[in-house]
């Protein structure tokens, strides 16, 4: 999936081999047309405005969506147990549910109270009552949907983590039933109408930063039943607006709710419009129809000029937003390889080697990437990750050819030979048929033969390549990794002994398993992510940092940026993009 925070194994191909083109962007910029002058705008002050390119198709169901903008879009109607807020870091607070939750001694049972004063939005599918307030029993019917839509949403994120759950979503796929159910599941229950009992496989303390995701966005089970399938275009949600209107799937409106139970947000009517052409971008922006616009790099030189607005956006009251993307690719050693997986000095010094011997810049070059949009990535964590400036002095993306040879020529495969045979090791590089792999694969081996090492790689079809990471017996793959939620644990499970080859999207594709990282994995997976906790966090997360980088059991390559121009007029929170939730705190400037 193409923006998905997350990206499985088998879609990277796909995407990497549409980012050859010398502009990396998501999808083709929209081409120029001549446009009318701008009209200026009758409900100026009232409305807030978001413009997407057509080649997006947002969803309003919460199950059943992968996309930034359907999250966007859900996070706006639908409300969550928990949600992100405002500040200078990313923060967590009780949204549908009244505070955090009662965690049992051993971390596997997890009681929520519910806030029974949310209403749902008016609907005719409460009847003559027309709404009603929230109960428990609608948390545990979503998240059962939720389940057995599978990976046609965000489900993977929770797979195993929630006794039966997965067993219940299984059978009720076979049988066919989208519905809700009142069948029992042992790890989900509503105590009372208040009251929701979670009982885990693990402790999972990190959970409620999942359950902030818009996946787990909380539909009235009238509505589940009543609108099924239908739920891509209705919503009845609790949030601050409510939808009034979607056209063609290609404008959504949604208006303030009067009865919602907290601040009221600032605008009466916020929208979601599609654009086909740049000038219709450009022009709606200018005539003050839109606030907020993408931005390809094909266009970045119209419109700014060192980060600032310049051009056809000169002198207007306009602010351009460039960042790294959330996330970045990598390659994965085989930690179970006797030779290249072990985790003793000769083999991080082998493992190193590799790393320092990889020239990223020339990779994006020869890709054909313009360096203005994507760059090397030298951290262990990902841009937009809480914590993510801890173990950035690590260099854990550097290269250097003759830093590269020093390390290996300390270690026993000095010169790149085998100790054992006297001749030159042979590393196994197991990809997908894609342009930009095979720059990886030319980067490579021009960095291995500097060591004296061999390269030698195998193809497999990219349908077949997460079963294949799984069972192989190759001794490197490709993988990347996009966040979905800022906690450092959506990154971090990728290192953790218990996803090793485990087949799901949150696979840990180097199959490394180390004591001290586990261990301190499981201290994280204990601490709630609030304010109490925050520096021990910080501490472990730099910890991890710090075992990744001497174990190396990835080699990071590269990262996109994206930007997007957005009007000053009005004062937009600061949070990561990866929480969704953000319309909701936009305000105007008196």
């Amino acid at each position: 999936m193409l923006r998905r925070a997350a990206l499985s194994l088998v879609a990277i191909a796909g995407i990497l081999a549409m980012q050859m083109a010398s502009v990396a962007q998501v999808a083709p910029a929209p081409v120029p047309v001549p446009a009318p002058a701008p009209v200026p705008s009758e409900d100026e002050g009232t409305a807030l405005r978001i413009a997407y390119p057509s080649n997006e198709s947002p969803s309003l169901d919460p199950h059943a969506i992968r996309d930034p903008l359907s999250f966007r879009i859900v996070a706006t109607i639908y409300e969550t147990l928990y949600m992100y807020v405002p500040g200078d870091k990313p923060r967590l607070a009780p949204c549908l549910a009244k505070d955090f939750p009662k965690i049992s001694e051993d971390g596997l049972t997890v009681t929520i109270k519910i806030d029974t004063t949310a209403k749902f939005h008016p609907s005719t599918c409460f009847g003559d009552e027309r709404t009603r307030t929230i109960k428990a029993s609608d948390v545990v019917h979503s998240f059962k949907r939720l389940a057995v839509y599978g990976d046609n949403g965000m489900y993977w994120m929770a797979v195993g983590l929630i006794k039966g759950l997965d067993e219940y979503a299984s059978k009720a796929r076979y049988n066919m039933e989208y519905e809700t159910t009142d069948t029992e599941v042992e790890g989900l229950r509503a105590v009372d109408s208040e009251t929701l009992e979670l009982r885990l496989t693990r402790p999972c303390a990190p959970l409620i930063s999942l359950l902030a995701h818009p996946s787990f966005s909380i539909i009235p089970r009238e509505a589940i039943d009543t609108y099924a399938g239908d739920l891509r275009t209705r919503a009845v949600g609790t949030g601050p607006y409510r939808l009034n209107a979607v056209a063609d799937e290609q404008l959504y409106v949604l208006k303030r709710w009067a009865d919602f139970r907290g601040d009221k947000p600032a605008f009466e009517r916020v929208t979601f419009t599609v654009r086909s052409f740049w000038n219709e971008f450009l022009q709606g922006y200018k005539g003050g129809e839109l606030h907020e616009m993408p931005l390809w790099p094909a266009y970045y030189d119209k419109v700014a000029k060192d980060g600032k607005p310049a051009g056809d956006l000169a002198d207007t009251q306009t602010e351009i937003i460039s960042e790294d993307e959330q996330g970045y690719y990598f390659l994965s050693f085989n930690m179970d390889d006797p030779v290249w997986g072990a985790l003793d000095d000769d083999g991080r010094a082998l493992r190193r080697a590799v790393s320092l011997c990889m020239n990223r810049t020339d990779l994006l070059v020869n890709a054909g990437w313009d360096t203005k949009w994507a760059s090397a990535q030298q951290d262990v964590y990902p841009t937009g990750m809480e914590f993510e400036n801890t173990g950035r002095e690590l260099e854990f993306g550097k290269y250097d050819a003759k830093l590269a040879k020093k390390t290996l020529d300390g270690c026993k495969y000095k010169g790149g030979l085998d100790p054992t045979t006297g001749k030159s090791l042979k590393l196994t590089f197991l990809t997908t048929d894609a342009s930009f792999y095979d720059q990886i694969v030319n980067n490579l081996r021009d960095g291995l033969k500097q060591l004296g090492i061999k390269l030698d790689v195998q193809y497999v079809d990219g349908n077949d390549y997460r079963e294949k990471v799984n069972t192989s017996k190759e001794q490197m793959f490709t993988a990347g990794w996009f966040l979905d939620y800022p906690d450092p644990e959506n990154f971090l499970q990728l290192f953790w002994s218990g996803n090793a080859a485990n087949g799901l999207e949150f696979n840990n594709t180097a199959r490394y398993k180390s004591d001290e990282f586990d261990k301190l994995f499981m201290e994280y997976e204990n601490l709630t992510p609030n304010d109490q906790n925050q520096l021990r966090r910080s501490e472990l997360t730099a910890a991890m940092a710090r075992e990744i980088a001497k174990d190396q059991p990835i080699i990071p390559l590269v990262r996109r940026r994206e930007a997007r121009v957005r009007t000053t007029k009005v004062e937009w929170p600061s949070m990561p993009r990866q929480t969704y939730n953000d319309i909701r705190f936009v305000k105007g400037k008196k």
